[in-house]
């Protein structure tokens, strides 16, 4: 499962509540395990360890037993090598029978103790791998659990993200249902724009629908066709095209920004009384060459990131 898709999962509640639920499960079957095997390991090792204890202390008293019959052994043989008497005959066969069986008895005792000591060992041995399997399964829970936590955290983290985005978005569209709705006003004034005009703009606006309206103004090229349509039209003295390709105009470069990181034009600051400079206006027909500004009949704009001048404002100078 990709990483994404685990995140989409643990955003479900009933997800997030069944994956708990079985780390709960886990850990308490866990504990109870390892309850029960060490209980079991303490029942079982106090046995075995009793077992080897009393098997030793039996192995001990048989071991003194045996030679406790092997000095009276010795002892009667000596008296019996110097006399013939049948008593004292019958007193050693009957101890040396004594100590044969108390012989195997110990063989078998010795058996037994070593057969405690073997599975003592075997739990012993037993345990440490049941320890072993135990610590790992902890440390896997632990594991898990550490992932889960930082699964959360990144949902957390995505979730914050995405309400930010959502924020965002509603600003966004906001704006854009405010400039779209005075994009639909400039775009029904645009139908009474004369047929010459309109045919001059056929490459910033190629169909008549608020689509090709709203994509066409939208591109930086467009910028400069309208500023010159709406140049000729001043000068031309259409006043009505040039009012509404103004503000078409004004509309296009907040389209244009809007669509870069920063806004990157904007309209030249010109006003009348300002001295002409020739490196920000230009003359209309019939101006001084020199002077203060009388009149403005179209201002210029420029990119702001290079201080680049794309056109310069139109202005009478007398």
């Amino acid at each position: 499962m990709f990483k994404d898709e685990l995140l989409d999962l643990l955003d479900d509640k009933d997800v997030r509540r069944k994956i708990f639920k079985i780390i709960g499960a886990v850990n308490e079957e866990l504990e109870e395990e390892i309850f029960r095997l060490q209980e079991k390991l303490k029942s079982t090792l106090a046995e075995k360890d009793f077992m080897a204890y009393e098997a030793a202390k039996k192995f001990s008293e048989l071991e003194e037993e045996n030679f406790r019959l092997k000095e009276e052994v010795q002892t009667l043989a000596e008296k019996n090598s110097d006399s013939n008497d049948e008593v004292q005959s019958q007193k050693l066969f009957s101890l040396e029978s004594e100590m044969h069986n108390l012989t195997e008895k110990l063989k078998a005792t010795f058996a037994d103790k070593n057969s405690a000591l073997n599975q003592l060992d075997s739990l012993r041995k037993e345990n440490f791998y049941l320890k072993n399997t135990l610590s790992k399964a902890q440390q896997q829970v632990k594991n898990f659990q550490s992932d889960l936590e930082n699964y959360q955290r990144e949902l957390d983290a995505a979730h914050n993200k995405i309400s930010r985005l959502k924020n965002s978005v509603d600003e966004l569209n906001a704006q854009l249902e405010t400039r779209f709705n005075r994009g639909w006003e400039l775009f029904q004034n645009y139908q009474r724009v004369g047929a010459n005009t309109r045919q001059l703009l056929k490459g910033v606006f190629p169909r008549d629908d608020f689509t090709s309206f709203i994509c066409g103004g939208a591109q930086t090229n467009s910028l400069e066709t309208i500023w010159d349509v709406l140049r000729d039209c001043i000068i031309g003295g259409n006043r009505q095209d040039s009012e509404i390709l103004w503000e078409i105009f004004e509309y296009c470069l907040e389209l244009v920004n809007a669509s870069k990181v920063k806004a990157s034009y904007s309209v030249l600051p010109v006003k009348v009384g300002d001295r002409f400079d020739s490196d920000f206006h230009i003359e209309a027909p019939g101006s001084r060459a020199q002077g203060k500004i009388s009149a403005v009949y179209l201002p210029g704009y420029k990119n702001d990131y290079n201080g680049y001048i794309i056109k310069k404002s139109v202005v009478q100078v007398s």
